[in-house]
């Protein structure tokens, strides 16, 4: 077999494999959305058989043989330089994943997927009752057979190592440190400079809004977003997420149950953030193929939080979108002028619920988790002590300490999943986030215009033509590097906080 029908042949195989991966995602849509309580068992085990299915495929001799002929190994991931760059993306994307999947055991595998199917209700009802030894066995069970891979997959410097990998991949637990121990110190800086100022009042997001209301207008600023609602659906869920279940099928949920209007707000735009960048990702050239998707959790985040924060949150946003809102809800805005409502939005105040964090201590929840995840795997830490370890953290780095294990370890849907190495992407995707924005705004120095407009597409088409189109083509760093000419800088971020900030705060 030569090259060109090893390519054709590898393509024929990346497109089954997705579809399976579909089928799966929607098994999984389902359980978090409709599911009946007493399904569990049978979910479980229907996610076992898809789970083991999609091992057999990406681990298959047939892959294993077409990445030898099209030159794929240690030193050159992406096969032969000849080949165009969405086939070197292809080929490199499957070199990783058969590496990787090669390791791990099919048993292993589908026991991971019996594990985290049975451990989603578990902490459903846990977090309800507030109570963790309703959760704890099943966590305990899940860090139990991530070790297990951990073994399997091997590790050079630290066993996090291969976990945060999958997510993000070519970053290392000792570059994540780095990182985040100096925008950390920033962080706590800025923090301390705020506490010395006047809280601001933002008493009246508290208020009761009505759910449908807050519905329609969530819809209205994902259409004017460019969500596509003939390719994507918005409902509601424990915890917010995004997945896609098929090439034309992108599906985000949001919840408005919560304390405040703006948490399900902002839950909605972050979303829709996804959603665009899956949307964009697939497509004609890429669609129904393992390359029509983001490339990074990173990157994914770092567009979820650009729409969520850099845009949702600005002045220029609520030029246009404020006295909408007002009109919708004149009992709890009426009073309210537009400046209070921005300054009540930008609120920065340490709170328990990561979801529900302001801007500037959203990095230091994750920090937590960062510190907890690495210590729960290298065996530091047991899951016995884990509501303690998180406390101590809570009260350490941000001078709070949750009063029941609902709002504290409880919070997180992220271990039920078995997602352990998920959370530093999202700090992670704020600096992408603030580094992007550099840019753009070096090249649409109009770019305000279109959001006091309203005009929101304008930014959708610039993040399309920079970002979304490429899908999986290039890694995480290739793409930060093609849009803004250079490697990952946290200073943009932490600049970008300084200047918005001080400005609220007028520190």
């Amino acid at each position: 077999m030569n090259k060109e029908s090893s390519i054709a042949r590898l393509k024929e195989i990346d497109q089954e494999i997705v579809l399976y991966q579909n089928i799966t995602a929607l098994l999984g849509w389902d359980q978090e959305t409709n599911m009946p309580e007493g399904a569990v068992e049978g979910r479980s085990e229907q996610l076992a058989l898809m789970e083991g299915v999609l091992h057999d495929k990406i681990t298959s001799n047939e892959i294993g043989d077409l990445l030898d002929i099209l030159g794929a190994d240690e030193s050159q991931p992406s096969g032969d330089s000849s080949l165009s760059d969405q086939e070197r993306g292809l080929i490199r994307e499957h070199f990783r994943e058969y590496n990787r999947e090669k390791k791990i055991p099919k048993k292993l595998v589908q026991e991971m997927a019996v594990a985290t199917s049975k451990a989603q209700p578990a902490w459903v009802e846990a977090r309800g009752k507030q109570d963790f030894s309703l959760f704890k066995p099943h966590l305990e069970r899940i860090i139990t057979l991530t070790r297990d891979t951990i073994e399997h997959l091997g590790y050079k410097e630290h066993p996090y190592d291969p976990l945060i990998d999958q997510y993000e991949p070519g970053m290392t637990t000792a570059e994540v440190s780095r990182v985040f121990t100096g925008v950390k110190k920033d962080i706590v800086a800025l923090l301390s400079k705020i506490s010395e100022k006047m809280q601001i009042d933002d008493s009246f997001l508290y208020k009761t809004y009505d759910n449908t209301l807050q519905d329609e207008f969530g819809r209205k600023i994902l259409k004017d977003m460019g969500f596509n609602f003939q390719r994507g659906i918005l409902t509601e869920s424990a915890h917010p997420f995004t997945t896609g279940v098929g090439k034309d099928d992108i599906r985000i949920t949001t919840r408005y149950n919560e304390p405040t209007m703006s948490s399900s707000l902002f839950s909605t735009i972050h979303e829709g953030g996804h959603a665009l960048y899956e949307m964009g990702a697939a497509s004609p050239e890429l669609k129904g193929t393992s390359l029509g998707t983001g490339i990074s959790l990173a990157v994914h985040e770092s567009q979820s939080r650009f729409w969520e924060n850099i845009v949702a949150r600005s002045d220029d946003f609520w030029a246009n979108y404020y006295v909408s809102l007002q009109s919708m809800f004149p009992d709890q805005l009426g009073d309210v002028s537009q400046d209070t409502f921005i300054r009540g939005i930008n609120k920065v105040e340490p709170s328990m619920i990561r979801v529900n964090a302001d801007e500037v201590t959203y990095s230091l929840h994750i920090i937590l988790r960062f510190e907890l995840e690495t210590a729960l795997v290298n065996g530091e830490l047991e899951v016995k002590d884990l509501p303690d370890a998180w406390n101590e953290k809570m009260h350490e780095m941000l001078g709070i300490t949750p009063e029941n294990n609902s709002e504290g370890v409880l919070q997180d849907v992220h271990w039920a999943a078995g997602l352990i190495g998920y959370f530093p992407t999202y700090a992670l995707g704020n600096l992408f986030s603030a580094q992007f924005y550099q840019t753009l705004k070096q090249e649409i120095p109009d770019y305000r215009k279109f959001i006091s407009s309203g005009k929101l597409i304008h930014l959708q088409k610039w993040l399309h033509q920079k970002i979304y189109q490429k899908g999986g083509i290039y890694t995480a760093a290739e793409v930060l590097q093609q849009v803004t000419g250079q490697s990952l800088d946290p200073s943009f971020f932490s600049g970008y906080l300084e200047e918005k900030y001080t400005r609220i705060y007028e520190l």
